[in-house]
């Protein structure tokens, strides 16, 4: 069958259940044991790719196709039930939960398969797809994807919906995988001997640890399938949202500006603004910082009073280059440099500055107009500062981008009174 007709007969299925709950535990059943059927095959399949990778390209998978399809049926079926307070009987959540352990060896074999890929790609270029040239690629990235390497993607695609809807949880907890977001910047670390979560201990459960060994382990395979086609982090990928450290920066700008691209699909009503040259943080200030956020979202038209011309992109971009100049200009108060002179930081001084927390809010919203509109802005702000703005908690390593003869008197203090 086709992807449309199994999206319509676990859409009927889910229905079914919802009108007679008490068939829930049929529907379960029957689609575990066809789970548990196809694991031989399926393990057989992935012997097959993994012996001789020129199976890849003369082998079209089935099993892996199948597997994912009713994979996403009992997981739709599961999530319908849960979510609508529906009970969902012992029984059923125990052939549910079972099927994780009569998987574990087919994870472990596809393991095995996208190693040997990756041992492959990065040894020969036999038969890689020329649509990429390695310069394109961001330094440690996997080379493009051999052809027939799609022939793995459902086998990967089933782990991450066993890991996300399907792993066994308490009774009566969502059964989402409980992985809090961790970013990039929490999770990072100024010193590169002391790279740890600044945040709290994250406790996992033994399923969730499987997805963060996969997702590390098969980290460059996992980036190749989503250069290819980013719209998987919207689907199947999405559970390595939770975890972006696993993604490579140039897929999360590419998810960014999709992201943003979905906003600018939507009708905003233009954003016009009229302002004098000698006076640019002025009358901005003056004709931004009353706008409404979904005002700002429209297409920006600049006008500098006194001058003709009609706006066909390049005011905007003079608007702010000129804009940014001033504001981060030592003489606005509003911002300092640290550290090698190119990054930025709040200044101390700002206070001196009549109405300056107004200010660093209209500063707040020409940034965020930046990347909406995809304008570049030459400044550099320190970690610490984008900690502050993303909520995390700062610690003393991040004084080392600010003062660096500081963090190591800092650090001497630190590691030499643990001998006192």
């Amino acid at each position: 069958m086709s992807d449309s007709a199994y999206i319509l007969v676990a859409e009927v299925v889910k229905k079914l259940v919802a009108i007679a709950p008490t068939h829930c535990q049929l529907f379960v059943t029957e689609l575990a044991e066809a789970v548990q059927n196809l694991t031989s095959s399926a393990m057989a399949e992935l012997r097959v790719f993994s012996e001789a990778m020129k199976a890849l390209l003369s082998t079209t998978s089935t099993d892996g196709a199948t597997i994912l399809r009713v994979l996403q049926a009992l997981s739709s079926l599961v999530t319908s039930l849960t979510d609508h307070g529906d009970s969902v009987t012992p029984a059923a959540l125990s052939e549910v939960w079972q099927i994780n352990s009569a998987l574990e060896p087919l994870w472990h074999e596809l393991s095995c398969c996208i190693s040997k890929i990756e041992s492959y790609s990065e040894s020969t270029s036999e038969f890689f797809s020329p649509s990429r040239s390695s310069s394109s690629q961001p330094s440690g990235a996997m080379p493009p994807l051999p052809a027939g390497s799609q022939n793995i993607l459902p086998y990967i695609e089933s782990f991450f919906v066993v890991c996300e809807k399907l792993h066994p949880s308490q009774p009566g907890v969502s059964h989402d995988l409980n992985i809090p977001v961790i970013s990039d910047v929490e999770n990072a670390s100024t010193s590169e001997s002391q790279q740890k979560v600044s945040g709290p201990a994250v406790k996992v459960d033994e399923k969730n640890m499987a997805f963060v060994r996969f997702s590390e382990k098969h980290r460059k395979l996992l980036n190749a399938f989503i250069r290819q086609n980013p719209g998987l982090l919207e689907k199947s990928f999405s559970l390595m949202l939770k975890v972006p450290r696993f993604i490579d920066f140039d897929n999360k700008r590419a998810h960014f500006r999709s992201k943003i691209k979905h906003q600018h699909d939507h009708h905003h009503s233009p954003l016009r603004i009229s302002v004098r040259r000698a006076y640019v943080l002025e009358d901005s200030y003056n004709q931004l910082r009353m706008r409404p956020t979904q005002d700002l979202k429209g297409r920006l038209t600049v006008h500098f009073q006194g001058e003709e011309g009609i706006d066909a992109g390049g005011l905007t971009r003079e608007w702010y280059q000129l804009l940014s100049r001033v504001i981060f200009d030592k003489g606005a108060l509003l911002f300092t440099t640290v550290g090698n002179e190119s990054t930025f930081q709040p200044n101390p001084n700002s206070v001196y500055q009549t109405e300056h927390l107004s200010y660093f809010k209209i500063v707040g919203r020409v940034v965020g107009k930046a990347l909406f509109d995809g304008q570049l802005l030459d400044v550099h702000f320190t970690r610490s500062f984008y900690k502050h703005i993303l909520g995390v908690k700062v610690t003393y390593h991040d004084i080392e981008a600010i003062d660096p003869d500081y963090f190591k008197n800092l650090k001497w203090m630190l590691e030499a009174s643990a001998f006192l």
